[in-house]
Parts: C-alpha cells; sequence; structure tokens
C-alpha cells in the first residue's frame, strides 16, 4: 500500500497545486450513518428508463424510517454536447438541482455523483476532459448550498481508469471542484469497482475534507446470481448466503476498510451494498442484516442499493416498503430507561444445558441490541460449541469453574474472571467443574 500512496502523493503534489486546505474540524460535516440509493433513474440511460424516476415526496418517508443520507446516483455524461466544451443541458441540471432540493428540505444529507460515465473507463485521457469539464459546471451551480450535499468524482473506476490515470483524474477533478466550492466534502472510490481491495489505489487525501467509499457486493456469485447485465461474468450457480467463508470475507473486508482508514486518517463508508431482489426473499434479508450489522460494529456507515427499482427497498407500484428488509437494516426496539430489574422480575429460559435469565434486552442511547443476563450452566455443559458473532461481548465468572475457548486454544475460567470477546473471534464457555457455573453476560452492538 505504501507505495501506491507514494505514487499518489506524488500526483496529487504535481495536480493540486494552488488547493487551499480546510480545516480538519470540517470533516465533521460528514454526519452520514445510514443512507440509501436513489438508484436506476437518473444515472439510465437516455431515453431509456430502468425503471421508475425519483418520486421527491418519498424524501419525508426515507427521513421518517431513520435514513439520514440518499446518495444521487447522475449519468451527466448523456447530457452533455460534443467535445471541447461538454457543455450540460440546463434542463437536465435543473431537474438533478430539485431532487438534490426536495432531499436536503427533509434534512437529508445527500451525495451527488458522477455514474455510469462509460467512455472515461475505456479511454481514460480523453474522458478525463470530459469529467473535469462536467465538474466545471457542477461544481458552481451546487456552491451555496449547505456542507449536507457531498461531491462524488465518479462511480466504480474500472476497465483502464486504474493507476496512475485514475489518480490523476480523481486529483483535476478535485482542483476544480475547489476552484468554487473549497470546503465542500469530496468522495474519492478506488479503481477495479471501487471494491474493497481497492481502497488502496486512491489518491492520497489532498485537504482535509476527503471522505473514501468502498462498494461491498461479496461474495459476488451470491449478490448478482441470475442478474442478466452482468453477461457471461456472472455467476453460474445458485449460491446461498452465509457459510463460515461468507463470514470470514465480511471480516476480512472490515478490517482492511479500517486499516485504510487509520492510514489516511480521512472516514471511509459503504457507497454500496445489497443483493438482486430476483433471490428468496429470506436469503435475501438475512444477507442484508449480517452485512448491515457488521459494518454497525465496525463503525462504517452504509448506503443500501437501492431504494425502489432493482435491489427494492420500496415498491413503487404497491406504495410500501418491503418491511423485512427494512427491519434488517433498521431493526425496530425500544430503548431501555434507567431501572433496576429484580430477579423475581425475570423469566428463566430453561435449557438442557441449564438455564438463562434475561435481565435487559433492546437497545440503550449508544448500543443497538443490547443483552444483560445470567447465565447458569450444569456440570460438563455448555450453552453451544465456541461460535462467532458481530457484537461484543463480555462474560465473567460469578461462581464455579470451567474452560474458554479462544480461537481454538483452551484457557481456565476461574471466579472473578472476566472474558471480552471482540467482534466474529471464535469464543466459548464449558462448565468443567463439579459445581454449576454461572456467569453475567453483556452483549451489544453500536449503533
Amino acid at each position: 500500500m505504501k507505495n501506491r500512496l507514494l505514487k499518489s502523493l506524488m500526483i496529487s503534489s504535481i495536480c493540486l497545486i494552488g488547493i487551499s486546505a480546510a480545516h480538519a474540524s470540517e470533516i465533521e460535516a460528514f454526519d452520514m450513518q445510514r443512507c440509501v440509493n436513489m438508484g436506476n433513474s437518473l444515472d439510465a440511460p437516455r431515453n431509456e428508463p430502468w425503471g421508475k424516476p425519483i418520486n421527491t415526496g418519498h424524501f419525508a418517508m426515507i427521513r421518517d424510517k431513520g435514513f439520514d443520507t440518499v446518495r444521487i446516483p447522475v449519468r451527466w455524461s448523456d447530457y452533455t454536447s460534443n467535445s471541447p466544451d461538454y457543455v450540460i443541458e440546463p434542463d437536465f441540471m435543473t431537474s438533478v438541482k430539485s431532487i438534490v432540493d426536495a432531499a436536503l428540505a427533509q434534512n437529508l444529507n445527500v451525495i451527488l455523483n458522477v455514474h455510469h460515465f462509460e467512455k472515461i473507463m475505456d479511454e481514460p485521457k480523453d474522458g478525463t476532459k470530459k469529467l473535469v469539464a462536467m465538474w466545471e459546471q457542477i461544481a458552481p451551480e451546487f456552491s451555496a448550498y449547505s456542507d449536507s450535499l457531498w461531491f462524488e468524482i465518479i462511480n466504480e473506476p474500472n476497465k483502464m481508469l486504474k493507476g496512475d490515470l485514475m489518480r490523476k483524474a480523481q486529483a483535476l477533478s478535485i482542483r476544480q471542484i475547489r476552484k468554487s466550492n473549497p470546503e465542500r466534502i469530496i468522495i474519492l472510490g478506488g479503481e477495479n469497482w471501487s471494491g474493497i481491495n481497492s481502497l488502496d489505489t486512491n489518491l492520497v487525501p489532498p485537504d482535509n475534507n476527503i471522505v473514501y467509499t468502498y462498494h461491498y457486493y461479496d461474495p459476488f456469485d451470491f449478490t448478482h446470481q441470475k442478474a442478466p447485465w452482468v453477461g457471461k461474468d456472472g455467476p453460474k450457480k445458485t449460491k446461498n448466503w452465509g457459510n463460515e467463508h461468507d463470514y470470514d470475507g465480511l471480516k476480512r473486508s472490515i478490517e482492511i476498510a479500517r486499516q485504510f482508514e487509520k492510514d489516511v486518517k480521512r472516514p471511509v463508508f459503504v457507497g454500496e451494498f445489497g443483493a438482486y431482489d430476483i433471490i428468496e426473499n429470506s436469503e435475501r434479508v438475512q444477507y442484508v442484516r449480517d452485512v448491515r450489522e457488521a459494518f454497525d460494529t465496525a463503525q462504517l456507515p452504509w448506503c443500501l442499493w437501492s431504494f425502489s427499482n432493482t435491489f427494492a427497498l420500496f415498491d413503487e407500484d404497491k406504495g410500501g416498503w418491503d418491511e423485512d428488509m427494512l427491519s434488517a437494516l433498521i431493526p425496530p426496539r425500544d430503548v431501555l430507561k434507567t431501572q433496576v430489574v429484580t430477579r423475581s422480575d425475570v423469566k428463566p429460559d430453561i435449557q438442557p444445558w441449564g438455564q438463562f435469565l434475561p435481565y435487559y434486552v433492546g437497545d440503550t442511547d449508544f448500543t443497538s441490541g443490547a443483552l444483560t443476563g445470567v447465565a447458569e450452566i450444569k456440570p460438563g455443559q455448555e450453552i453451544h460449541p465456541p461460535h462467532k458473532h458481530i457484537e461484543e461481548e463480555y462474560l465473567m465468572v460469578l461462581e464455579g469453574n470451567g474452560t474458554w475457548t479462544i480461537e481454538g486454544e483452551d484457557f481456565p475460567a476461574n471466579t472473578g474472571d472476566i472474558l471480552y470477546a471482540a467482534p466474529w473471534d471464535s469464543h466459548g464457555i464449558k462448565n468443567t467443574g463439579t459445581a454449576p457455573l454461572k456467569f453475567v453476560v453483556f452483549k451489544y452492538n453500536t449503533k
């Protein structure tokens, strides 16, 4: 990664002379947590609708359900004149602005990007001229807008738009934007369709208002099975979601994202994730729930693809939400209030291995899905074999003795000992003593 960043730094030094750095505190404007893409509308080819147009009346519904951001993909390249001016059609610009206005009016953050610009992927040198010319027009049109509007340079660089050519396109676009928007947040995604493994191909941050994004559609043979647009490169077989390899891949992707975030000292978010809606909905919902929970635990903001049309969360024809999918994204929970729960208030959950006493179950101000209780395990028993999950967990032995198993290694579990289990680390406890083993558990996700 260091070699790539050094190359990137050289390009940024050459291309970005004259850009004034914003104050680091300005990055606080990036307050995104839950986002949904308004896909397959403004990003469709001209005169070739891929779905229903964006209904600005839906923005209030989106906000009410708990989303704080919308991403608006736009195929600007289909609405420009020929070289050398590449003038964007005024009517199209007005249409886009009206949609951005409507979203901002509902107190939503807005990500506005250049989407499906195919020419630059095949011919980066000529395409970069057009990309910069488009930003030369887009940026001033929105320069007076609030800092809740963010610009994303180019969606999913791929094919020939890679390496130094991609970083030069990023750098020149940033320089153009900064002429009229010196402190607006600008979003960068790496080569090879902005996958997790190409985060470090991005330009290093030339100023303090740069945010990075990647897209997560792994495993591709699950999320894109039967998708007609991927053609011969698409999955050949039906695949289910949720084996150990799938979860390990998800864990590794988050480790990469967090390390990159640490290295560049700038926020990272997931700009797209989801599964094709021809997949059995129960599996699709489980995938979205598992992935979203992993992102939340890692404090990675996310943006689902998409609101309606393909991969839909909302059915335009029926005028209703996919409630299962919505619950997978934003689980309905009561927030726990300050209270005392006595032993007599708790109904034991009796099991062959012993019993569990659930004292507190729900959200708190800072956590999601908090669980606090006391387990009592019979001698020689365990609740379940060592396992993994996305929640953080603390276990404290109150009485008795047993054995912790952490990533395949065994350790004594004695009265007064506390185990901390990080997300996705294998862990378990077994009563290897002669008396009941009692322990308290604290388990939760971050909001």
